[in-house]
Parts: structure tokens; sequence; C-alpha cells
């Protein structure tokens, strides 16, 4: 008989998130990894170059990211010159996040690459599954279980 663990319990929400998680963006970074992003990387510029210029915070709402993962991301890609970072002019306690001209040439670059993992997932997955997992995921990111747990009140 086996026991039960961590590792293998199909009763775990959290585990399951996270190994599927680990393993699609396993994927995602060997093809991005052609062009020297990792996917998370990839989010950030992708999510500038469709919104814009935003801060700190807001881009860590926007990807559902805390900031010191953030800012940890954000380093190569301040370094390699593909985005800006400085004070915001309404609150210079703030720091915009800012795609450069490099930086949106490299989205537009990676694209293709981009589009090539999403095809191989959904030929793997299945096309209509990855539209509900989607929105599925959607879904898990909007039940306010963040707020449950931050106010100390139990879920209703």
């Amino acid at each position: 008989m086996t026991s039960r663990t961590p590792s293998n319990d199909p009763l775990c929400n959290c585990l399951a998130l996270r190994q599927a998680s680990r393993y699609v963006t396993g994927m995602y970074d060997q093809v991005l990894s052609e062009a020297g992003l990792r996917v998370t990387q990839f989010s950030i510029l992708y999510t500038l170059l469709g919104l814009g210029p935003m801060t700190v915070n807001q881009m860590s709402t926007q990807l559902v990211m805390d900031r010191t993962t953030l800012t940890r991301n954000l380093k190569p890609l301040e370094r390699d010159a593909l985005v800006t970072t400085g004070p915001s002019e309404h609150d210079k306690r703030e720091r915009m996040i800012g795609l450069t001209p490099a930086g949106k040439a490299k989205v537009k670059a990676v694209l293709p690459l981009w589009r090539r993992a999403q095809q191989t997932f959904e030929r793997n997955f299945g096309s209509e599954r990855a539209v509900e997992l989607r929105a599925l995921l959607r879904a898990v990111v909007e039940t306010g279980i963040h707020d449950i747990h931050d106010s100390g009140a139990e879920p209703s």
C-alpha cells in the first residue's frame, strides 16, 4: 500500500496547480530560451507592450506576482535595456516600469516562439480544453482567496 504524501496527494489543490505550473513553465522557458528569455520575463515585456508604462505595484497586481519576484525578474530586463525603471512623475515613492524601443522589438521578435509554445501546449492538451483551463484559472485568481487570508476572515 502506498502512503499518501504531499507529492502524490490527489486532493491537494495547491500542489496540483504548482506541479502543472512548473511543467508548463518549463516547456515555455525551453522554447523562449532561443531568444534568451524566460516566460516570466516575456510576460512582463508583453504586458508593458499591451498596457503601457505602469508602477511596480500595478505590474505586481496585473501579473499576480509579489514585488520581490517582480523586481528580481526586472533586473536582467533593465540590464539588457529592454525596460526602464524610475520614479513616478506623480509619486516619487513609486517606481515606474516602461518598455524601451529595444524591449518592444524583443517582444515582437519573441512572439513567434511564444506562439509555438502556445501551439505545442494546445496540440498536446487540446485547444478547447486550453480555453476552458484559462477560464478556470482566471476564475481561481478572482476568488478573493488572498483577501480572505489577509483579513483573517473565513470564506462564507
